[in-house]
């Protein structure tokens, strides 16, 4: 897929394929590496070269590209190409069909919308950063600059959830009447989404930002699910229709301590939703969703349970993305478009790991942390050689073949 993408520079200059640039950067992400600089220092040996020559078909790979190397290649290179290629992963993971047990109520696919900030600055950013004013009126005033992204993820597995599309919350310029937001960045994902995969039956889950009319009617013309957290002053009306309704049908029911309660049927502006309530005295925990999934009392657990998933983005996505060995908040880049790009490939670079991460018989033996076991890849990368494990592997199939 990386030796597809379209390579911007004149092709009589080139040293490295653009598949090999781009593996690097993506390799760097698996093994936990802070910063580009370093991965030049872990890669300068002959096994990782020997390696990278096996990985990527390159007979005359000589020597790896530095790190400045790699990070002036992605100021020029489009973003759109390692967009597609996610999307290509995606999609090859969907066809696979060995996370169909990942659909909800057997048939839609859970994809979760979560922002986060990259990287903030009292420095002045570029054109495309969103600013912010801090501690207004007072003598601590100050503008703050960041980078902010929308992100799609698709639920396959409770311990896998990759991305699926990315979106830039992106000023045009620095003198703009308003700002770009989420909201808006929400509306261009979805149709992007709806264009990249048209058939595939999705159930869009989000917090109460998009409690409202334009998301609700939007998801009903692509024909989508949704459950979004859903707060009283989101959509007020909807919330005293649902206090009256829900004394009179009476939906209420409690199992081991949690109470479930629904209602079904809600008119908003001639659009019918759902509110699903779901409250936990003991942890102090109350929460409401709405949704246009049928509900009935048996499946109106599982639908909160769903709907809970949506922290799944924070905590196992952004967060370890920047706290746990990705450096997602790291300005790689002092470049608009490198950054992007950077951001990209450790997407790519975190879905493979999280696929690893989840094969449990690899790790069975391995009572380390994360971080220490993307480490021991790491080592294993550096002192173990690729041809060995292929030449392995050849026999053992060729035993399998002569036995069958």
């Amino acid at each position: 897929m990386l030796k597809q993408v379209e390579d911007p520079r004149h092709q009589s200059y080139i040293i490295y394929g653009n598949h090999i640039l781009l593996m690097t950067r993506i390799l760097s992400s698996i093994f936990y590496i802070n910063s580009m600089r370093s991965t030049s220092g872990e890669f300068n040996s002959e096994h990782v070269i020997e390696n990278m020559r096996v990985l990527c078909g390159e007979e005359e790979l000589d020597e790896l590209p530095y790190w400045e190397t790699i990070n002036n290649y992605l100021k020029r290179f489009s973003s759109d190409e390692l967009q597609k290629v996610v999307c290509q992963l995606v999609s090859r993971l969907i066809r696979g069909r060995a996370f169909e047990e990942a659909r909800m109520r057997g048939r839609y696919w859970q994809v979760i919308l979560d922002g986060t900030q990259l990287y903030r600055s009292r420095r002045e950013l570029d054109e495309h950063s969103l600013f912010r004013i801090r501690n207004k009126g007072t003598e601590e005033e100050y503008t703050e600059y960041y980078y902010y992204v929308l992100e799609a993820k698709l639920v396959l597995h409770e311990k896998i959830q990759v991305s699926i599309l990315t979106e830039f919350v992106e000023n045009e310029g620095r003198e703009v009447e308003k700002q770009d937001c989420e909201r808006k960045a929400g509306k261009r994902l979805m149709e992007r989404l709806k264009k990249e995969f048209p058939m595939l039956p999705i159930c869009i889950c989000g917090d109460s930002l998009y409690a409202y009319e334009g998301f609700i009617k939007d998801s009903k013309k692509k024909k989508w699910k949704y459950i979004l957290r859903y707060k009283e002053g989101s959509i007020p009306s909807i919330y005293q229709e649902y206090q009256v309704i829900k004394k009179r049908e009476r939906n209420r029911k409690e199992e081991s301590g949690e109470i479930y309660d629904y209602v079904i049927g809600i008119n908003y502006r001639e659009e019918l939703v759902n509110v699903v309530e779901y409250e936990n005295p003991k942890e102090k925990k109350k929460f409401l969703y709405l949704t246009n999934l049928s509900i009935t009392g048996k499946n109106v657990k599982e639908t909160i349970r769903r709907g809970r998933w949506r922290w799944k983005i924070e905590n196992e996505g952004f967060n370890t993305q920047k706290n746990y060995g990705y450096y997602l908040e790291h300005r790689f880049s002092h470049d608009y478009q490198g950054m992007k790009n950077h951001y990209y490939l450790i997407q790519i670079g975190h879905m493979i790991a999280q696929i690893i991460e989840a094969w449990e018989k690899l790790w069975e033996k391995v009572k380390q942390s994360r971080r220490q076991k993307h480490r021991l890849l790491l080592e294993a990368w550096k002192k173990e050689k690729l041809t060995d494990y292929l030449a392995e592997l050849e026999k053992t199939m060729q035993v399998r073949f002569a036995y069958n």
